[in-house]
C-alpha cells in the first residue's frame, strides 16, 4: 500500500483537519452542562454557560485537557458520558459519569490512567455494558516508547549558547529517530459499576510487537464482545500495510483473532453496529487498486462468518494514500446509516450520509468535519462541527426520521465546539463536545436539546 505523498498529506491535514496515526496522548431550547470549569481570562474564547449549571458535581482541573466526550446508555437505560483527560505529566485517564436525565451527572469514576493510553480522535475508547451489568472498556495502548515532545528536545541555538563559554562550535546532534511503533487494543472489566477494574490486557492473543489500531468495539446479540481493528502485516516491507482483523470473546475471554479483509485502507477507523435482528454490521474503508470507498459486510452468526464486501456508496474515490478518516454507523429498525468523508472528484467532495441500501441522503458543506451518528429505535441524529468564515467552529445536528433528513440546527452557544458525539434519550437529543480554549486546551460541554 503506498503512503500518501507529503504535499497531499499537508493538504488533508490543513484543509480537512484530519490527523495521522497518533497515540498522543433553531428555535429549540438548549440546556447546557459544562463539565469542566471555565477560566475567566479575557484572552480566552467566550463560552456561554448556563449559570444554574456551573457547579458541576464532576471534579475538574483547569490544568488538564479534556477530550473525546462520548455519550451512550448503560444496561439500565441511563445516560453515560465518558471522556479522556490528560494532565501536565502526560498521563491520560479514561473517565465516565452517569445521568438519569441527561442534565445532572454523578461524580466521575476513573477506568484507567496511564501515559500509554490512546486518545486520538480516530480511536475513541469504547465503554460497553453487558446485560448482566458488567462494564467493558476497550482502548488503544501504546507499547513502544514515545518520542519526546518537540519542545523538550534541545535546539541548535540552545546547544550553541551552552557551549559559548568554551569558544568552540556546538557539537552537531543527530536528529532523533522515531522508534518502531507498537501498540495494542486492550480491555478491562468492572463487575461493581465501575468502582474497580481488572488489569487491562490485549484483545489480540498474538504477542508480536506490531501496530494495532483504528478499532471499534461492540456488544453482540449473544452478550459477547467483538473488537475489529487494523493490524500491521507481518514481514511487510511497505511503509504502512495493515489488514482488518476481528477478535471475539467466548464466555468473556477473547479468542484468537480472525482475518476479515487482507487489503484495506491502512489508517481509517472502523465502525460496527448490531441491528434489531441481532446481525452485526461492519463498515470500513477498503482499498481496491487505490479506490478508497467504504465497504459494508454483515454477520448473522455473531461474527463467525460474514457476507461478501459490498460498496456502501460507489464514489470511486481514487487516491494513492490513506485519508485518515473512517465511518460511524447506526441502526434504525430495518435500516442502517453511515457517515464518512470522500474526496471524490465528481464535485461532491465532503462528508456524506448514506443508508445501507445505497441511498445518499446528504453531502455536507466543505467546511464540515468530524461527523458522528447515533439513534434510538425510531430516530437517528447526525452531528458535526462546521467552521465559519471567521474561523469559529460550531456544533450542528440534524435528525433522520423515516429515512428523511430534516433541516440542520446549530447547537446554541457551541462556539469553538469540536469532536461532538450525540445520543437520543427519551425522545430528546443529547450532544457532548469539546470546547477549544485560547491556550489550546479543551474543556467539555454537554447539552440536552429539546
Amino acid at each position: 500500500m503506498l503512503k500518501l505523498l507529503v504535499p497531499i498529506q499537508l493538504f488533508f491535514v490543513g484543509f480537512f483537519g484530519f490527523f495521522g496515526f497518533s497515540f498522543i496522548n433553531s428555535p429549540e431550547e438548549n440546556h447546557e452542562m459544562t463539565i469542566c470549569k471555565t477560566v475567566g481570562e479575557t484572552t480566552l474564547p467566550t463560552v456561554s454557560v448556563n449559570p444554574s449549571l456551573t457547579n458541576s458535581p464532576i471534579e475538574t482541573d483547569p490544568n488538564k485537557t479534556y477530550t473525546l466526550p462520548t455519550l451512550t446508555k448503560n444496561n439500565k437505560g441511563e445516560v453515560v458520558l465518558y471522556w479522556t483527560e490528560k494532565d501536565p505529566q502526560n498521563v491520560v485517564s479514561l473517565c465516565f459519569a452517569t445521568s438519569k436525565d441527561g442534565k445532572t451527572y454523578s461524580e466521575k469514576k476513573t477506568v484507567f490512567a496511564d501515559g500509554g493510553l490512546g486518545n486520538g480522535r480516530l480511536m475513541r475508547p469504547k465503554l460497553l455494558f453487558k446485560k448482566n451489568g458488567e462494564m467493558v472498556a476497550v482502548f488503544s495502548y501504546r507499547t513502544s516508547p514515545a518520542m519526546p515532545p518537540r519542545e523538550a528536545r534541545p535546539s541548535a541555538q540552545l546547544q550553541e549558547a551552552n557551549h559559548s563559554n568554551h569558544n568552540a562550535p556546538a557539537p552537531q546532534q543527530a536528529p532523533a529517530t522515531r522508534p518502531k511503533r507498537s501498540s495494542e487494543i486492550r480491555f478491562t472489566v468492572s463487575k461493581d459499576g465501575g468502582s474497580t477494574w481488572t488489569s487491562p490486557t490485549s484483545v489480540d492473543t498474538d504477542t508480536t510487537k506490531l501496530t494495532r489500531g483504528f478499532f471499534d468495539a461492540v456488544l453482540l446479540a449473544n452478550d459477547e464482545i467483538a473488537v475489529a481493528y487494523l493490524k500491521d502485516v507481518k514481514g511487510s516491507t511497505k511503509h504502512e500495510e495493515r489488514d482488518l482483523r476481528l477478535a471475539i470473546t467466548k464466555n468473556g475471554v477473547f479468542q484468537a483473532e480472525k482475518l476479515i479483509d487482507a487489503v484495506v485502507c491502512d489508517c481509517c477507523n472502523i465502525s460496527m453496529v448490531v441491528d434489531e435482528a441481532g446481525a452485526l454490521h461492519m463498515v470500513y474503508r477498503d482499498n481496491n487498486n487505490d479506490i478508497r470507498d467504504m465497504s459494508h459486510i454483515v454477520s448473522k452468526d455473531n461474527g463467525a462468518t460474514f457476507s461478501a464486501p459490498k460498496t456502501l456508496y460507489a464514489d470511486k474515490w481514487e487516491i494513492k494514500g490513506c485519508p485518515h478518516a473512517g465511518a460511524t454507523t447506526v441502526s434504525v429498525k430495518n435500516e442502517q446509516y453511515a457517515t464518512w468523508f470522500s474526496g471524490t472528484q465528481n464535485g461532491q467532495s465532503g462528508f456524506r450520509l448514506a443508508s445501507s441500501s445505497g441511498k445518499l441522503l446528504k453531502v455536507l458543506d466543505a467546511s464540515a468535519k468530524n461527523t458522528y451518528i447515533t439513534a434510538d429505535d425510531k430516530t437517528a441524529v447526525l452531528v458535526w462541527e462546521q467552521t465559519s468564515e471567521s474561523g469559529v467552529s460550531n456544533v450542528f445536528y440534524s435528525k433522520i426520521i423515516n429515512g428523511k433528513l430534516l433541516d440542520s440546527q446549530k447547537v446554541i452557544d457551541s462556539d469553538y465546539g469540536q469532536n461532538a458525539s450525540t445520543l437520543v434519550f427519551n425522545g430528546k437529543v443529547l450532544v457532548a463536545y469539546e470546547v477549544l480554549k485560547a491556550d489550546k486546551k479543551t474543556v467539555l460541554a454537554a447539552k440536552v436539546v429539546e
